[in-house]
């Protein structure tokens, strides 16, 4: 219309700002530290399994059923319940496996996996706290658990122990 002054584009939020707001009120952003702490997960499940011995195998193997339920829970309803029911039996395992295993990294990894619970029940004592914001502090804390491991593996085999993986122990044997 000739008489109505035109409306520049950029007066108007674009579509990618009001996409972006509505999926942080749903708690589905992929910051750069959850890319990372997704990396170190990653790493910790595969060089644990790998070069680990008995106990973070162990280790490894329940963290990773914890990941993969939280995953695959993620999308349903209740699936935060399932979360924190696995973060929760995930926490009494570790308590366990700090006492029966001489190593250290269970000693580091437990401590955060009992904030991690902590952060579910302030999520539910305080119902203003915003998913993300605990989804935030979890996942700080869950990187700690996966460093851990993967420090702990890393110390086992710089100190030259074995690991319990039989594919890592058959190479060794064919070098003999």
């Amino acid at each position: 219309m000739p008489g109505r002054p035109r409306r520049s584009d950029t007066s108007r939020p674009s579509r990618g700002a009001a996409d972006s707001t509505r999926s942080i009120r749903e708690g589905r952003v992929i910051t750069s530290f959850f890319i990372a702490a997704q990396v170190i997960a990653g790493l910790s499940f595969a060089v644990s399994w790998l070069r680990g011995g008995h106990v973070e195998r162990f280790g490894a193997a329940v963290l990773f059923c914890d990941y993969a339920l939280t995953f695959l829970a993620s999308d349903f309803p209740g699936g935060h319940a399932i979360s924190a029911a696995s973060a929760f039996i995930v926490t009494v395992i570790f308590i366990g496996l700090s006492f029966r295993s001489g190593r250290w990294w269970p000693l580091v990894a437990t401590p955060a996996l009992i904030l991690c619970v902590m952060v579910f029940v302030l999520e539910w004592l305080n119902p203003d706290l915003s998913r993300y914001a605990a989804g935030s502090a979890r996942i700080g804390l869950w990187g700690i658990v996966y460093l851990a491991l993967l420090a702990g593996t890393a110390e086992r085999w710089l100190a030259g122990e074995p690991a319990a993986s039989g594919r890592a122990a058959s190479r060794r044997r064919e070098v003999s």
